[in-house]
């Protein structure tokens, strides 16, 4: 059996969220070790991890790539048209252990007090979870993900079937 070791982080807020945020490390490995602690929110629903353009500008990032905006990549300020946006590199750190290098990001405007959206792109390389419960609400992410899946639908009736009416 290999010997994997997992990165985990996770946060815990004390009531029900509407957003999941969390602090990230951004820094441009190809030019300096500055690095800016930005808010990161955390979105399933977009498909590529974005920043802003003053994140780009802070870090002296250089756009690389543009990539055609159709509709399916939702951005604040931007509605049904096409639009094509700047792709970057960033390297951002996720927690004490989970840093990724030199990532592809889209370059939008975020909500006021957001410099970074995490996408799909990389919650796809983990395991995430949120959780509810007693008031709270715990999110966690690791990286790799497990093999063996999360299955609460399984948790749920196992539960179901050991619980007398």
């Amino acid at each position: 059996m290999a010997n994997i070791q997992y990165f985990p982080f996770n946060i815990e807020y004390d009531d029900h969220p509407r957003q999941l945020i969390s602090d990230v490390a951004v820094f441009n490995s190809r030019q300096s070790q500055k690095e800016i602690m930005v808010k990161a929110l955390w979105d399933t629903g977009a498909v590529l991890s974005a920043v802003t353009p003053d994140i780009v500008n802070e870090l002296n990032l250089v756009s690389y790539d543009k990539i055609l905006n159709d509709g399916r990549i939702h951005t604040n300020g931007i509605g049904d048209y096409s639009s094509w946006l700047d792709v970057v590199k960033i390297s951002m750190r996720l927690s004490f252990y989970v840093e990724l290098i030199d990532r592809r990001v889209t370059v939008v405007n975020l909500v006021k007090g957001v410099g970074m959206l995490i996408g799909m792109d990389i919650i796809q390389l983990g395991d995430f979870s949120i959780s509810n419960g007693a008031g709270r609400t715990l999110f966690t992410f690791v990286m790799p993900p497990f093999d063996d899946k999360i299955d609460l639908y399984a948790k749920a009736l196992n539960v179901n079937r050991n619980t007398k009416p």
